[in-house]
């Protein structure tokens, strides 16, 4: 019995293409490392200049933060207040006031929730409302370097958070918006609303000096007016308080 011949080697293209795609693969890992390490590293140089690439990669497809090693501890109590509006009430000019009643604190209840029962629904329920307020704050944790050198007195710093800080809000508004429609559209789905404000609410802790008398204070920060988002999913959390 003959020995069989032994086997062809591929074609030569096709070995170079295997090296070729071996060489993307390497330099593709390494530049997402590279970006990724960007992306986390305190505020520097190079950051100040190439942070932007990081953002538009890791930030948008792949954001993280180290804050669960280290978190920065919570100083005050939060909320967010939703007051919808008629057509009549919307403001029609950036001067013109709003209702001082009816706002209602869509995210207090949750909070509280989340906080009693840690392994349940509650932990995710308040993510998007948790999140987008954050991110409309501070703009989230990749901008919280600048923020901390603007502090310092770096002028550049403070240009820079200011950019990152517009793109920032106008997403978590986005999101904002709908939430506030949400609630609208099934607290008073008799009477469709035409617009929904959003209000952030503080209460400053008290001094240690004050812990017996004093009280917390309260300041509000207006979020904008937004007209009512009625192609968004109704969640089916909030209790509709018209008579059947």
């Amino acid at each position: 019995m003959s020995p069989s011949p032994p086997p062809s080697s591929p074609p030569r293209f096709l070995s170079l293409a295997a090296q070729a795609l071996r060489a993307f693969t390497l330099a593709g890992l390494g530049l997402h490392f590279a970006a990724t390490l960007l992306y986390v590293m305190p505020l520097n140089p190079i950051k100040a200049e190439l942070g932007f690439l990081a953002g538009a990669t890791i930030g948008t497809f792949f954001p993280q933060n180290w804050s669960l090693f280290a978190p920065t501890p919570v100083t005050s109590t939060q909320a967010v207040l939703v007051r919808c509006l008629t057509e009549e009430e919307v403001p029609r000019k950036s001067d013109d006031r709003l209702p001082p009643d009816g706002w209602q604190d869509i995210s207090s209840a949750h909070f509280a929730q989340a906080q009693r029962h840690r392994l349940s629904a509650y932990e995710r329920l308040v993510r998007p409302l948790q999140n987008s307020l954050r991110e409309y704050l501070s703009g989230g944790p990749h901008i919280y370097p600048f923020h901390e050198a603007c502090e310092k007195g770096d002028q550049d710093a403070c240009k820079r958070r200011d950019e990152l800080l517009k793109p920032a809000r106008a997403s978590a508004a986005a999101t904002l918006r709908r939430i506030g429609s949400a609630y609208c559209r099934e607290v008073f789905p008799r009477h469709p609303t035409a617009g929904v404000a959003i209000r952030y609410r503080e209460w400053a802790p008290v001094p240690w000096s004050a812990r017996r008398t004093g009280k917390p204070q309260a300041r509000d920060y207006e979020l904008g007016v937004y007209a009512v988002d009625d192609a968004v999913a109704l969640p089916g959390l909030y209790l509709a308080k018209e008579a059947p």
